[in-house]
C-alpha cells in the first residue's frame, strides 16, 4: 500500500475530550508560488470538507477501520493563487458504532505541500474551534446501518467564537493512500415542485420524523412559480407553516442542496425518500430527516457529510411564506466509463433494462459497494458479488471491487467469520455471506487475472474456511451458527419464507442452504488455490466439497419428492427454490434425478408438482439461473433472458429509474423496501453472457 507522504503533520482535534457527533473547524494559511503544484494530504475520523480560498476543494474520507487509516492526496493547484491562501477545514467526528462505521478517535491530520515541500501542516498550534452552524452531540440515528443525521443553525451559527490551539491526539502514524478514485460532485440535479400547501402538527413529540409523519397536510394551489423546475413560492393561509415536495427526475445519490428565502427566522424540517405512495415522504420507522434553522432572508446550504439517496424531498417550513430557488440534490458520482458498445444489444427493452441496471450500479458505488443508497449504504459480501459481476461487464474495471473485497477481509472476527458489513462497528454476521466471499474472490481472479489480492488475503481465507469445516458433526454436515459467548448470528439466506433466518439461535441444527454455500465456497477456494500455485491445497478443498455434498444428500434429500429440504429440524416439506438451486449448483444433486428440481427452478414455484414450494427472490436469482445453466445451458439460456425481460419490465412500467430490492417495491419490509438495490443489476451479466 502506498502511504501518504506526510513530513510534519500531526494528528489533532479541536479539544482534548471529544464527544460523539461533533464538528470541528481548522483554519490555516500558506504562501504559494504560481506555476508550482500544490497538494493537500488529509486523513480524518470521521469525515471532512475542505475549502481553499472559499471554494470547495475536497470532501469524503475513504471508509476504513480506525486502526487501518487511509487518506487523500488532493491536487489543490486549481484553487491556489500566487501569494497568500486560506484553508478552512471542517471535520465531523461521528463517534458511534454503526454497520457502516467503526468508532475510532476524533482526529484529523493534514499537510499542504508545494512540489514536495511543506507549506502548512496540522499540529498543536493549528487554530481550531467548534465548527459554526452544525449542532453537535445530538446523536440522532437515521438507521442502524447508515449512522447519524445532522442539524444546522444558521440563526446563531457561532461564527464569532474565537479560534484556539488544537489538542494533539493519538491515531495511527501510517496512513495509506485511498485505493480507489475520489467521488465527484456533479451539478445540481433537476428538481421540480410537485406538491405543497400548509401543515398543522397534530402532536409535538419532539421527534421530527414522527411529527412530520403525523402532521395534518392541506394541499393548496397557492404557488407562484416562474418556470417549470424554476423558483416558486408557497404562502401560508393557516396552520403551523408551509410545506412542499420536490421531485428529482430520477433516483439520485448525493448531497442536500437548497436555496430558500424566508421573511423571519424559522425552523425547517427536511425529509427525503424514494416514493410518495401515501402522499408524503415517509419518515416514520426510520429517521430520514434533518433540521435547518433558517435566518431571515436568503439561506443557501449544502451538506457534504451525509449522502442522501432519494427521488423526493419534503420541506416543512415554520413560516408564513418561503421562496424556493432550489431544493434538491448535488449528485455524487464515482468516475466510471460505461462500456456501451459491449453492453447494448439493439433491443429497445433490453437496452433500457441495461441502462437502468448501470444507473442502479453507479448509485451503489462510492467509497465501496453499497447495497442501497437510501436506507443503508452498506458493504455486504453477498450483495457485492452480484454488483461486481455486473460491473465487470458494465465498466470494465477491477480497481473498485478489489478495494471493496480487501476492506471486507481486513478485519475478520475472533470466531473467524467476516463481519456482516465493513467497516462496521455493529455486527450480527450472516455465515452464508462469508461463504460468498470465496465466490467473489474466485470471480475477481477470473475477470481481472490478478492473484495478488488472493495472496494477500490467503491466510484470512484459510482461517475462514476452517471456521466452517470445524463445525461438521457426526453426519459430516456443517452445523448452523448459534449463540456462543454472547455472540449473535443471523442464519439468513434470502427474503423468503423459512429462509430469512433467526437471530440468536441457542441450539445446533443443520441447514441445507448453509452446507450448499460451504460446498460452493470450497470449490471456489480450490480454484483460488490453483491460481496461487497451491495445488495440494486445491485438491484438499475439492475433496472436502465432495464430502459436504455427500452429507447434504444424507441429511436433506427426500427421495419421494425428488427435492432437498432446507432444514433438518423444521419446515419439512416446505421446499425452497433457492435451496434446491444451490444443491444443483454445488453438485449435491449429481447422480440424482433433477427433473422435479428443474420444473420448480424453471417456473420459480411449484409448477405441476403439487408440492409446497417457496419461490426465489430476485436477490438470489444468480444461484437459480446458474443452476439451470449447469443442467442445460442451451435449453435454459433463452428462458432466463425471457424471464429477465418480463420481470424487469414490471419495474419499468411502475416508473422505476433504478431497480428494486424485491418485486414488492416500497411495500416490502413493512413499507421500507428499497427502490434502488445493487444486487438487482444482475441482468447485465446474463445479457452479456447469454446473448
Amino acid at each position: 500500500m502506498d502511504r501518504l507522504p506526510y513530513k510534519k503533520a500531526r494528528w489533532i482535534w479541536e479539544n482534548d475530550a471529544p464527544q460523539p457527533d461533533e464538528y470541528a473547524e481548522f483554519a490555516v494559511s500558506f504562501r504559494a508560488t504560481a506555476g508550482k503544484k500544490q497538494t493537500f494530504l488529509i486523513s480524518a475520523d470521521s469525515d471532512y470538507t475542505l475549502y481553499i480560498n472559499g471554494v470547495l476543494a475536497g470532501f469524503g474520507q475513504y471508509a476504513c477501520y480506525p486502526d487501518d487509516k487511509y487518506g487523500d492526496e488532493l491536487d489543490i493547484t486549481p484553487h491556489v493563487r500566487d501569494g497568500d491562501n486560506d484553508v478552512l477545514l471542517t471535520v465531523w467526528y461521528e463517534g458511534v458504532d454503526f454497520m457502516t462505521y467503526t468508532k475510532g478517535k476524533a482526529g484529523v491530520r493534514f499537510e499542504v505541500l508545494q512540489d514536495g515541500e511543506t507549506l502548512a501542516y496540522s499540529d498543536a498550534s493549528t487554530p481550531s474551534r467548534r465548527a459554526p452552524g452544525y449542532i453537535p452531540h445530538q446523536k440522532l440515528k437515521i438507521t442502524a446501518q447508515l449512522g447519524l443525521t445532522f442539524a444546522y443553525d444558521a440563526q446563531n451559527p457561532g461564527d464569532d467564537v474565537p479560534y484556539t490551539d488544537s489538542a494533539l491526539t493519538d491515531l495511527p502514524e501510517t496512513v495509506a493512500k485511498r485505493p480507489i478514485k475520489k467521488v465527484q460532485m456533479l451539478d445540481r440535479a433537476f428538481s421540480r415542485r410537485v406538491l405543497g400547501g400548509t401543515f398543522s402538527l397534530s402532536q409535538n413529540t419532539g421527534s421530527i420524523p414522527e411529527d412530520m409523519a403525523e402532521a395534518g397536510l392541506r394541499f393548496r394551489r397557492a404557488f407562484r412559480e416562474e418556470t417549470p423546475g424554476g423558483p416558486f413560492a408557497v404562502m401560508n393561509k393557516g396552520g403551523d407553516g408551509v410545506w412542499f415536495v420536490t421531485e428529482l427526475q430520477n433516483e439520485e445519490s448525493g448531497f442536500l442542496d437548497f436555496d430558500l428565502t424566508v421573511p423571519d427566522d424559522c425552523t425547517v424540517w427536511i425529509a427525503y425518500g424514494e416514493h410518495l405512495t401515501d402522499g408524503r415522504v415517509r419518515t416514520y420507522k426510520r429517521n430520514f430527516t434533518c433540521e435547518y434553522r433558517a435566518k431571515a432572508g436568503r439561506n443557501t446550504f449544502i451538506n457534504t457529510f451525509r449522502r442522501f439517496g432519494c427521488r423526493y424531498l419534503q420541506f416543512f417550513v415554520f413560516s408564513s411564506e418561503v421562496r424556493v430557488d432550489y431544493a434538491g440534490i448535488r449528485p455524487t458520482d464515482y468516475p466510471l466509463t460505461v462500456q456501451n458498445e459491449r453492453l447494448h444489444t439493439g433491443d429497445l427493452l433490453r437496452d433500457t433494462i441495461i441502462d437502468t441496471c448501470v444507473r442502479t450500479l453507479k448509485l451503489c458505488m462510492h467509497e465501496h459497494y453499497e447495497d442501497c443508497p437510501w436506507r443503508e449504504q452498506a458493504l455486504y459480501a453477498m450483495d457485492s458479488r452480484n454488483q461486481a459481476l455486473a460491473g465487470y461487464y458494465a465498466f470494465g474495471e477491477t480497481e473498485f471491487p478489489r478495494a471493496s473485497f480487501r476492506l471486507m477481509s481486513s478485519h475478520p472476527r475472533a470466531d473467524g467469520l467476516l463481519s456482516l458489513c465493513a467497516p462496521g462497528g455493529t455486527d450480527a454476521p450472516i455465515p452464508s455471506f462469508s461463504c460468498a466471499y470465496f465466490l467473489e474472490m474466485d470471480d475477481y481472479i477470473r475477470y481481472s487475472g490478478d492473484t495478488t489480492l488472493a495472496a494477500e488475503c490467503y491466510d484470512t481465507m484459510e482461517k475462514l474456511m476452517e471456521t466452517f469445516l470445524s463445525r461438521r458433526d457426526e453426519t459430516g454436515a456443517v452445523m448452523n451458527f448459534y449463540a456462543e459467548e454472547n455472540s449473535e448470528y443471523w442464519n439468513f439466506y434470502e427474503w423468503a419464507e423459512t429462509l430469512d433466518g433467526r437471530f440468536g439461535e441457542t441450539e445446533p441444527s443443520l441447514e441445507a442452504p448453509l452446507n450448499a454455500f460451504v460446498s460452493l465456497a470450497l470449490q471456489s477456494f480450490s480454484r483460488v488455490c490453483s491460481a496461487l500455485g497451491k495445488d495440494e491445497k486445491a485438491g484438499y478443498y475439492t475433496q472436502q466439497s465432495r464430502a459436504v455434498n455427500e452429507a447434504i444428500v444424507r441429511c436433506f434429500y427426500r427421495e419421494k419428492d425428488g427435492l432437498f429440504d432446507s432444514f433438518a429440524d423444521r419446515a419439512a416439506g416446505k421446499y425452497s427454490v433457492l435451496t434446491n438451486s444451490l444443491c444443483v449448483l454445488c453438485g449435491a444433486f449429481d447422480g440424482l434425478d433433477t427433473s422435479v428440481a428443474e420444473r420448480i427452478m424453471a417456473s420459480n414455484g411449484a409448477a405441476d408438482t403439487g408440492l409446497y414450494v417457496i419461490p426465489n427472490t430476485i436477490s438470489m436469482n444468480i444461484y437459480r439461473f446458474d443452476a439451470m445453466l449447469r443442467i442445460d445451458r442451451e435449453k435454459y439460456g433463452r428462458a432466463i433472458l425471457d424471464e429477465i425481460d418480463r420481470v424487469y419490465l414490471q419495474m419499468l412500467r411502475a416508473g422505476a429509474t433504478t431497480f428494486w430490492e424485491t418485486l414488492k417495491g416500497e411495500a416490502d419490509f413493512d413499507t421500507v423496501g428499497s427502490l434502488c438495490h445493487g444486487w438487482s443489476a444482475l441482468p447485465i451479466y446474463y445479457y452479456c453472457t447469454l446473448r
